[in-house]
């Protein structure tokens, strides 16, 4: 008898839907489940256990799927370490691309500085 499997714990809920569409490429059937979970701004809810996830339905392919998530937790890990960024004087990173921190509104500062 099959039944789901938690085959991917997401960062958070477009992470998880990715992950399901590209199951769903695949010819997996999966569900997500607590992507409508919304943890208070600041909170610590969003740990392990609240994050949104990633279910298949038959046991087939339980093994196709978990080689699938392993090979997107890489590809996010590797494409995260390659994006650089720059700290602002009031503590926030940001990313390489922006010129402007988005919390205070200081500009990037030269490498000079």
């Amino acid at each position: 008898m099959s039944s789901l499997k938690k085959i991917y714990v997401a960062a958070n809920a477009v992470d998880a839907h990715m992950f399901k569409e590209l199951l769903e490429q695949e010819g997996v059937q999966s569900v997500v489940r607590g992507d409508d979970f919304v943890p208070l701004q600041g909170g610590s809810l969003f740990t392990m256990e609240t994050r949104p996830s990633v279910w298949v339905f038959d046991d087939e392919h339980v093994l196709r799927a978990r080689e699938l998530a392993d090979d997107f937790r890489r590809r996010a890990t590797s494409s995260d370490e390659t994006l650089a960024s720059w700290t602002c004087r009031c503590g926030e990173t940001i990313e390489e691309q922006f010129t402007e921190c988005w919390s205070c509104r200081r500009p990037k500062p030269d490498a000079r500085d």
